[in-house]
């Protein structure tokens, strides 16, 4: 639920803020489809954020060697606190849907337009042209505890 909430406004990277709706439409028409391996190659052990014109708007981890995810809304909630809630992804045909511990359902078809990966929200079997963009991909984890977001920095590996 909450994603299609997040869907409704037109989410873009800083990179393609100038895109417009016609613009962004186009590259999810002819992007390439992504299937669950190449979604799973793209997002497992990775944080991915989205952007809406330079306004972080949430982010989602994807756990390593799972299919669990934890979603991060930058935005504070009422209380000022950070928003989170977790869950699992899974294929379903070409989409790729998320089932929420508190919201819910919902599925997305996506694609990889040269190098950016961009979603299309779909309700009841039909595309609702709520195109999102990841405007960031890392390696540093999201923890979410009773709704709160800790966010772990990434060990140095190197000495």
């Amino acid at each position: 639920m909450i994603r299609f909430i997040l869907a409704l406004g037109l989410l873009a990277s800083p990179a393609i803020a100038q895109d417009s709706a016609e613009t962004l439409a186009k590259k999810m028409r002819t992007g390439t489809p992504m299937t669950a391996a190449d979604f799973r190659a793209m997002a497992e052990g990775n944080t991915i954020t989205y952007n809406n014109r330079g306004d972080d708007i949430y982010r989602e981890y994807y756990r390593p060697d799972t299919n669990r995810v934890v979603i991060e809304w930058t935005t504070p909630s009422a209380d000022g606190q950070i928003n989170c809630d977790v869950g699992t992804w899974r294929a379903e045909e070409e989409m790729i849907c998320f089932d929420w511990t508190r919201s819910g359902s919902v599925c997305s078809v996506w694609v990889d337009f040269q190098g950016e990966y961009i979603s299309e929200l779909v309700v009841d079997g039909q595309r609702r042209g709520n195109i999102e963009v990841i405007s960031d991909i890392s390696q540093t984890p999201l923890y979410c505890e009773l709704g709160l977001v800790t966010i772990m920095p990434v060990p140095d590996i190197t000495g």
